[in-house]
């Protein structure tokens, strides 16, 4: 390569050099099959109109765009669902909010996913504890934008919301995004798509149901490629991680096994959706948990004098509603789906 060229150009050039390469094409080709040639072109396109991912480590662009391939997502910026996104000499994966509905849409778990901006005067009730919201469109009182609203609805009936304000998206913001201030941020030049990602981000991973793209997606949201996540601390493979680190030496496996399955239940969650929450509230987790290991002990030890065996009956497979989930016989009882259910034909 000519030594007299200019970095940028001969950035480009490595781009095109390792596009080009057989090892390459052929990993994009294993994932997208006939589409890859057109999702390649569209990285070509993404650098071209962007002259900071020009300068970007050609390395590390392919690489964004590898974890963008492997989540079928397209990378064009004007459509929102994924971004390559230029941090100092690297590239950066970034999902956009359109994205996370997408792969949660594609899951077959949810019936609705949306999020939303708030304007003044339209939310009429919010209440903390149970996560209930009221809006009225009609009580709008002029177009500043307050806030953003998330919203999700399983098949199964489970809904929830999650409603943060514009100073509470931008405090996210700062704490988590090295590029916040940066004037090309996208923080900066597009406030509500990131607020938009932002709130419902936080919903799914705290309370979603997450398929093995959108568990990808949360973790390789804002990193650059071998050097880990970078802006964002929401990793559920983590922390589902450190709750079992976290187990107490002196627990009971089993009847903790009986808490976690029924707390799903009670929640219209996963276990490992369990585990992620209780991370946020370890202290509360664990004192709950301690007083339903007391009284399920004194129900073992009651039964034991009775000559009765203490067990959990479970379904006998993944539940078709909930494709993650295996409830208990007792759950499914009380299901409205329970004569029709294929699982207990």
């Amino acid at each position: 390569m000519d030594q007299n060229l200019p970095a940028t150009q001969k950035k480009q050039d490595g781009l095109s050099v390792l596009l080009n390469q057989e090892s390459i094409r052929n990993r994009f080709e294993q994932v997208l099959g006939k589409k890859a040639p057109g999702f390649i072109s569209s990285i070509i396109s993404a650098v071209n109109s962007n002259y900071k991912l020009k300068t970007a480590d050609p390395m590390s662009i392919v690489s964004s765009a590898a974890i963008a391939a492997s989540l079928d997502l397209p990378i064009n910026p004007s459509l929102g669902f994924a971004y390559i996104i230029p941090y100092k000499d690297k590239a950066t994966f970034q999902m956009g909010w359109k994205g996370f509905v997408q792969l949660g849409m594609r899951s077959g778990q949810y019936k609705a996913i949306n999020v939303c901006e708030v304007y003044e005067g339209e939310l009429v009730e919010s209440n903390r504890f149970t996560g209930e919201m009221n809006f009225d469109e009609k009580k709008r009182l002029s177009k500043k934008v307050i806030g953003y609203v998330a919203y999700f609805k399983l098949m199964s009936g489970f809904e929830k919301y999650l409603y943060m304000t514009t100073e509470q998206t931008a405090d996210h913001g700062k704490r988590y995004s090295q590029s916040f201030n940066h004037k090309d941020g996208m923080w900066q030049t597009d406030f509500d798509t990131m607020s938009r990602k932002t709130v419902l981000k936080m919903l799914l991973s705290k309370f979603g149901i997450l398929s093995i793209e959108m568990q990808t997606a949360l973790q390789s949201d804002q990193s650059i490629p071998g050097q880990g996540i970078t802006d964002d601390q929401d990793d559920p493979a983590a922390k589902i991680q450190a709750f079992d680190k976290s187990i107490p030496a002196n627990i009971n496996m089993e009847i903790l096994n009986i808490f976690l399955t029924r707390s799903a239940e009670i929640e219209g969650t996963t276990i490992d959706g369990i585990k992620i929450a209780s991370r946020e509230k370890s202290a509360e987790f664990w004192k709950i948990y301690r007083a339903f290991e007391k009284v399920e002990k004194a129900q073992r030890a009651q039964l034991a004098k009775e000559g009765k065996p203490r067990e959990l009956e479970m379904a006998p497979d993944f539940c078709p509603e909930s494709k993650e989930n295996k409830y208990s016989k007792e759950h499914c009882d009380k299901c409205a789906s329970r004569q029709m259910c294929r699982i207990w034909a």
